[in-house]
């Protein structure tokens, strides 16, 4: 079997037992394989980019930025109000803007800001915090 498909494997069942795990509450959140693909289609273009070019970051900020998206699912599907959700959206947003700013803003382009969007406006709306139209992240997000 080739390396990149067990890495790829071991990928998808890590993060299918971590949000797993992170859904043992009983609120309207839904964690669902959707949120898995969104964060292996970020980080899949993330790392096909690197392939073609020779970006400001490398497969550790990678890494990094797939962790703060899934702490951040981890955290909202556990909040308990719509004001710890916006905290825990600002937290995030403040996040992503460091490691982009460690990146020399190179980590997130115009793709990957709409799905990093995507990911963090979902999971809001899916607590019934926000919609699907509003861009909770704006307020915060220099990326």
């Amino acid at each position: 079997m080739n390396i990149k498909l067990v890495s790829t494997y071991h990928l998808i069942i890590t993060l299918s037992l971590f949000f797993a795990s992170c859904n043992t509450n009983k609120s309207s959140f839904n964690m669902n394989t959707i949120y898995v693909e969104k964060l292996n289609a970020l980080e899949a273009s993330m790392i096909s980019y690197m392939k073609e070019a020779e970006p400001s970051y490398g497969h550790d900020d990678v890494n990094k930025c797939v962790d703060i998206l899934k702490e951040y699912l981890q955290k909202i599907s556990e909040s308990k109000s719509k004001v710890e959700g916006e905290e825990i959206v600002e937290s995030t947003v403040i996040s992503m803007n460091r490691l982009n700013e460690k990146c020399d803003y190179g980590l997130i382009e115009t793709g990957e800001r709409e799905q990093i969007a995507d990911i963090i406006i979902s999971a809001a709306a899916d607590k019934g915090y926000t919609t699907l139209e509003e861009d909770i992240t704006e307020e915060w997000r220099e990326w």
